[in-house]
């Protein structure tokens, strides 16, 4: 008991002892950081030698990345605001001057809609135009447009970008109301195009379902805009927002909002001289001159058994690529030359629902396919100008349907 009692007396002495020495004061002095605050961690796109091919992939959420020399996919990245939902990336376009990349989001309506991308034409949610960084393609600003954001086109010289809207919902809504019933072109500055705090686009009423653009080169003062539900081919002063929009018929009996015709897509020659207007309800092509505001004498139509869509004209602007759908085909037709066909291939059971055709020259003819939309991924097909044979054979993401190129960045 005796040396249990010293023991505890030693014990509270040494607690004593180390209370009354106070604990030392250490103080940490960091330097201010100078870093980037949230920096960015994806890896860095090295754009192969001839340039890259940007491709959306719409049910995918995702950018394909194909180098134009080999028709390869060397890379893909995940685009959108919401991780969660489809954000629906539809057409693209490059902007080389900033370095810039804007992709629109459709947000499409993935069930219960029928037609030519109704899926995209039938959503209540706002779109936006995404601009993302080439070199990575991290986010450098967004804006916000009308639903159902149809296509995405710059002017050559940068300072306009100009979407459509292929707003079949809004005809729905407004039976009988033909202004309340047309959509609007989304005219954007691209410098304000901001991470926050982007400038509102300046909205312009054009007519119902409007969907291929066209612009008037360089500055884009002009937009042709293929009007897939009133049968016309808009022209629109975007120098002038306030000017009134003049409506060419496609043929001599234009309906809406059902059409007899249905111009999906308008594609200028690279002379600037001629608009091919795609119509995929009536099955033809039809040339619009630039200079006389006139569609062509009816005997330069160019019927065909599929519908078309985007056409790729040759550089000298003698000729164009026609991909149709049901059946999937190709054409090569010489216009110049009382639209002699030059080159036609089949595609069924290789490229399910051709849409867009795009001629690069040497690296040959690229050609997206679709696919069926859903489950079955795309392709991309490079083709050879002349024959239409098959170089190279790309599988891409879900429901592709816009190609962009993209200059290999030049030696130092």
């Amino acid at each position: 008991m005796v040396l249990l009692r010293f023991l505890g007396c030693a014990l509270a002495a040494a607690a004593l002892a180390a209370c009354s020495e106070p604990d030392p004061i250490i103080e940490t002095r960091y330097g201010a950081y100078e870093g980037e605050a949230y920096p960015s961690r994806l890896p860095e796109i090295v754009i192969p030698e001839g340039g890259m091919g940007v491709v959306s992939d719409s049910r995918s959420d995702t950018i394909s990345l194909l180098s134009l020399a080999t028709g390869e996919r060397f890379g893909v990245r995940s685009v959108g605001r919401d991780p969660v939902t489809i954000d629906g990336p539809h057409h693209v376009a490059v902007d080389p001057s900033r370095g810039a990349l804007y992709v629109a989001l459709s947000y499409p309506v993935l069930a219960g809609t029928i037609g030519p991308h109704a899926s995209h034409g039938s959503s209540t949610m706002a779109g936006y135009v995404q601009k993302l960084a080439l070199d990575d393609m991290r986010v450098l600003g967004q804006v916000r447009v009308e639903p159902n954001p149809g296509d995405l086109v710059i002017s050559e010289d940068g300072s306009r970008l100009v979407v459509s809207h292929y707003d079949l919902k809004r005809v729905i809504d407004n039976p009988g109301d033909l202004e309340a019933a047309r959509s609007s072109l989304a005219v954007i500055e691209p410098e304000q195009v901001l991470p926050s705090g982007s400038a509102a686009p300046e909205l312009i009423p054009v007519c119902i379902a409007a969907h291929g653009i066209a612009l008037s080169r360089p500055d884009g003062a002009r937009a042709y805009v293929a009007c897939y539900g009133e049968d016309v081919l808009a022209i629109v002063d975007l120098t002038d927002p306030g000017a009134e929009v003049k409506r060419v018929p496609v043929g001599p009996s234009p309906s809406r909002p059902n059409p007899s015709y249905g111009p999906y897509a308008a594609v200028m020659s690279p002379d600037q001289k001629t608009i091919a207007v795609s119509n995929i309800h009536s099955r033809d092509v039809r040339f619009f001159d630039v200079e006389s505001e006139t569609f062509k004498d009816p005997e330069t139509n160019l019927p065909l058994f599929g519908a078309p869509y985007f056409v790729a004209w040759t550089p000298d602007s003698s000729g164009i690529y026609v991909p149709t759908q049901v059946p999937d085909a190709l054409f090569l037709i010489d216009v110049a030359d009382n639209n002699n066909t030059l080159a036609h291939r089949e595609l069924s059971g290789e490229c399910f629902r051709p849409h867009i055709a795009n001629f690069e020259g040497g690296n040959g003819l690229f050609l997206v396919c679709e696919g069926d939309q859903t489950e079955t991924p795309g392709r991309v097909l490079r083709l050879d100008p002349e024959t239409l044979e098959t170089l190279s054979d790309t599988e891409v993401g879900l429901y592709p349907d816009a190609f962009a190129r993209v200059a290999a960045a030049e030696a130092p």
